[in-house]
């Protein structure tokens, strides 16, 4: 095998490597925000305890930053 059937051997696997991580990174992805969409019957959706979170988070830092 040449060196530059060689190199171009290594960017074809580096190329075939690239799509797969970006597919994994798309399942992964999915799946998450899939979990934080759906909620049980009985409960808030993850999502809008997250955001409730994080308002109450927020009002009190800036609760702390007025006091003089």
């Amino acid at each position: 095998m040449s060196k530059a059937e060689l190199v171009s051997s290594f960017a074809t696997r580096r190329s075939r490597q690239r799509g797969q991580a970006y597919a994994e990174y798309l399942v992964v992805t999915t799946v998450l925000v899939g979990a934080l969409v759906v909620a049980d019957s009985n409960a808030i959706a993850p999502v809008a305890a997250l955001l409730s979170s994080f308002k109450s988070f927020f009002s009190a830092y800036s609760f702390t930053l007025s006091l003089p």
